[in-house]
């Protein structure tokens, strides 16, 4: 049995079908990740702001805690308390979600009085003397 050889011409045209297929779904799957991004950007960066700040006041705590001269200090041991450890990582996102909870409202007000000023300009009354 011989078998059939593609030439060039339908192996450029196998190869365009191919690839318009992975653009396919390439393109699916960007506007899947952008619809995600556009759903949960506010929780995102709650997330990112709060980790980042529970680092921050961990590395904070465990300087203060530490001491900051090179001497030791005979009382202080170091060591982490669970119970603020606990604290931070239940406390933290629930503070980020409610003030998102809190801030969304007064963002999107702040925003609708702006917009107006901005396209038509500021129209301010005359006194009148």
């Amino acid at each position: 049995m011989s078998t059939y050889k593609l030439t060039p011409l339908e192996e450029l045209r196998s190869e365009k079908k191919r690839l318009r297929e992975e653009r396919i779904i390439a393109s699916q799957r960007l506007s899947y990740q952008l619809q995600y991004l556009s759903d949960n950007w506010g929780t995102l960066l709650t997330r990112g702001i709060t980790s980042s700040v529970k680092a921050k006041l961990a590395e904070t705590v465990d300087h203060l805690s530490s001491g900051t001269s090179g001497t030791p200090h005979p009382f202080a041991a170091k060591r982490s308390n669970p119970w603020l450890n606990l604290a931070l990582s239940n406390l933290l996102p629930l503070i980020g979600s409610l003030s998102w909870k809190i801030a969304k409202p007064a963002l999107i007000a702040c925003a609708i009085r702006k917009i107006p000023s901005m396209l038509f300009g500021s129209r301010k009354r005359k006194k009148t003397k």
